[in-house]
């Protein structure tokens, strides 16, 4: 049996801050006991567009994240237990439960010391697919409440299913060998997720403070659909049926970001997977990438893409 890669064993806190970004979104952390406890080991396990991290930290710590932007993450404890707040919300996690987590929902995560998370990330648009496909889409996106699975049997479903994934990915087992198969497997996961954990209906209630506003959701939406698109903060205002002043107080109300900001940020993000995806040996260079997601000074790309996933854009075009 081949080991599940380790991405990152370490007890420096600036490193796991920006490493861990790379698999999930930029984040802030803080120790909140004990900091000589830290050490941080993430592992991964990737099967086509979909991934399995497993993740802790050693010590007790609170994390506030951005926006996911691609990605909805499902995340259940191994070991110990983490509390999840959003709006009025709060649910502590312990062995056995699990939550989806969405793009859409300000979150922050508290975790205890001896606290060892699994988290199967699943790109957003085959989850918008299969929220498609089974009627419980809203508004193109779906979107999901912290509850746990539905039901008794859809969760022994999703774990066999995640546990499947996760083994071929590091067995190298047929179905990373072919393209077909990774394909059935990586939407067959985004279906159960949508039948697994509860959907929320955003216009229809949730709980109060449990979802971004329509409105702000809008404009998030046309920047993930459309990030080559011109876009400005006008553009984005007509998108959320808002003025341009009341889209910038909602962006930084419920994000801490200025739209554009957003817009970069997730700019950024399809940059990031250009570059991983890329073959160096092609003639693709960063530039060319740079310059397709708007990004007209090298240098400043460059710079801002170390701070957000700890390394410069070249290292991620060449591994």
């Amino acid at each position: 049996m081949r080991t599940i890669p380790t991405l990152l064993d370490t007890r420096d806190l600036y490193e796991a801050r920006t490493r861990v970004a790379v698999s999930y979104c930029p984040h802030e952390i803080t120790v909140a006991r004990r900091p000589m406890d830290l050490h941080v080991v993430q592992t991964e396990a990737v099967l086509g567009e979909v991934a399995v991290h497993q993740l802790s930290y050693g010590a007790a710590v609170d994390i506030e994240p951005t926006p996911l932007g691609s990605w909805v993450l499902v995340s259940a404890p191994l070991r110990g237990a983490l509390t999840i707040r959003s709006g009025r919300t709060e649910r502590t996690l312990t062995v056995g439960d699990s939550v989806a987590i969405d793009s859409y929902r300000p979150f922050s995560l508290s975790w205890e010391a001896g606290c060892l998370l699994q988290t199967i990330r699943v790109p957003q648009h085959l989850v918008r697919e299969a929220g498609d496909t089974a009627g419980v889409s809203s508004g193109g996106a779906v979107r999901f409440g912290l509850g746990g699975p539905t039901t008794p049997g859809a969760s022994r479903s999703w774990r066999a299913l995640v546990a499947l994934a996760r083994q071929e990915a590091i067995e190298g087992g047929r179905f990373t060998r072919s393209p077909l198969l990774t394909s059935q497997l990586t939407r067959m996961l985004a279906s159960a997720l949508v039948d697994t954990y509860p959907v929320v209906d955003a216009d229809e209630g949730g709980r109060p403070g449990s979802v971004l506003p329509r409105g702000l959701r809008r404009a998030m939406e046309l920047v993930e659909h459309e990030p080559e698109a011109d876009l400005s903060v006008a553009v984005l205002a007509a998108a959320a049926s808002s003025s341009p002043r009341a889209l910038q107080e909602g962006f930084r109300k419920h994000l801490d970001m200025t739209p554009m900001e957003f817009v970069r940020g997730v700019r950024m993000a399809r940059a990031h997977e250009e570059l991983a995806r890329a073959d160096p040996h092609s003639g693709t260079n960063v530039a060319q990438i740079a310059s397709r997601w708007g990004f007209g000074h090298l240098g400043r790309f460059a710079r801002d893409y170390r701070r957000r996933y700890g390394q410069l854009p070249s290292t991620t075009l060449r591994t």
